[in-house]
């Protein structure tokens, strides 16, 4: 076997009170993926991290093609040839797909000026690019969540880069972007790239992964040969005990119905009539991007009115009219992009917490803060609130 082009040997890391990361190791291969497995918290994404420079091991030592390297920042782990393609986009959304694609390493002519001619072209022929066919002057912003997700894709192809960090690729992919991803992944591998692919799906580790890595509670407790390996024998590395303990089968009594929308549609953005009911299960609704999911979703939680249709919770008709109806009748909602869309980033999570609760956080219109609360920041715009004395 050739030596690994990207080691990392007894890598640490702790936060405050939290040891994300202990001891661990990790190789890649050229030509080769290599999966990393773990649940939520097993710290996969501390150690993605600290390959692209983002944070810094308190101990431990990471080599690239046999140097030892120090990545202080993420333009040096660029430099380096180590690239991520991440579950969330991180884009801009005011740019267009071609300035997105070269940001920061867009093509020159002569006198030092950015060569846009050139750029646009280079953006519009990559045909191993997930990208190609994309208008390279659409601004981002009028793109779908898939079609952003292969911009990312192809600015990460659009270095040479020695190593390819793929986080969740998949998360908001069709069925046909997946089998297009994975013949990508394919000519990565001939080209000779390592690649660290994290992913919750085993039948998608299964199909392209070479190696595996497990990961839990911040430690590497596994690795080796994805042909010799059970799938059993990965899940209880994971969790640290046999998947039937984890899964025992259990008989549930349906209960009565509980939601049902009957006939929902929208003029723009519901394009066909939807019977749902939920009758106290959990209720799988599936369809390829662009089917309408997130739509009727939107529609059953106030986001988007309806112009035909009704809803029945609990035997009764309501017809919430802003998402704001829809939480006081017991409705919540957890969107896709849920960085933009689920949480208001710049703000601290009890804000974000209590937002849907407010009336019953206040009083007069003013919100109450714990006499307890460590918040010494700064009241946010837009909010109405007093400390209680």
């Amino acid at each position: 076997m050739t030596d690994p082009i990207l080691t990392l040997a007894g890598i640490t890391k702790t936060f405050p009170g939290v040891r994300a990361l202990h001891n661990v190791s990790l190789e890649l291969y050229p030509g080769r993926v290599t999966a990393l497995i773990g649940e939520n918290g097993a710290g996969k994404s501390t150690l993605v991290k600290i390959m692209t420079g983002i944070y810094q091991p308190d101990e431990g030592q990471i080599t690239v093609s046999g140097k030892a390297l120090s990545l202080p920042t993420a333009h040096s782990a660029f430099e380096a040839g180590v690239t991520a393609i991440h579950q969330e986009t991180v884009l801009f959304d005011e740019l267009t797909v071609a300035e997105n694609i070269y940001l920061g390493h867009a093509p020159r002519n002569r006198f030092g000026m950015i060569d846009w001619k050139t750029m646009r072209a280079e953006s519009r022929k990559t045909p191993e690019s997930m990208a190609a066919g994309i208008d390279p002057d659409i601004k981002l912003k009028e793109l779908g969540i898939a079609k952003k997700h292969s911009v990312a894709v192809a600015r990460a192809l659009s270095i040479d880069a020695q190593v390819v960090i793929m986080d969740e690729p998949t998360a908001a992919l069709s069925q046909k972007e997946i089998e297009e991803l994975y013949v990508l992944v394919d000519l990565l591998k001939q080209d000779g790239k390592a690649i660290l692919f994290i992913s919750h799906k085993f039948d998608e580790i299964y199909r392209i992964a070479d190696r595996f890595t497990v990961f839990h509670d911040g430690e590497q407790v596994g690795k080796g040969l994805i042909k010799d390996t059970k799938q059993s024998d990965i899940v209880k590395l994971m969790v640290g005990r046999s998947v039937d303990h984890i899964f025992p089968e259990r008989k549930a009594e349906i209960g009565p119905v509980v939601l049902e929308a009957k006939g929902l549609s929208h003029p723009t953005r519901i394009c066909r009539y939807f019977l749902c009911r939920a009758q106290g299960r959990n209720l799988g609704f599936y369809g390829l991007v662009g089917a309408g999911r997130s739509e009727v979703m939107q529609g059953v939680f106030g986001m988007t009115r309806p112009s035909h249709g009704a809803l029945v919770l609990d035997g009764a008709v309501i017809n919430p009219k802003s998402p704001a109806d829809a939480v006081e009748a017991g409705i919540v909602y957890v969107p896709e992009e849920r960085g933009k869309q689920g949480v208001i980033t710049g703000e601290p999570i009890f804000m974000n917490v209590s937002l849907p609760s407010l009336q019953k956080t206040s009083k007069s219109g003013f919100c109450a803060w714990p006499r307890n609360s460590s918040w010494r920041g700064p009241i946010p715009s837009g909010w109405t609130c007093g400390r209680p004395r």
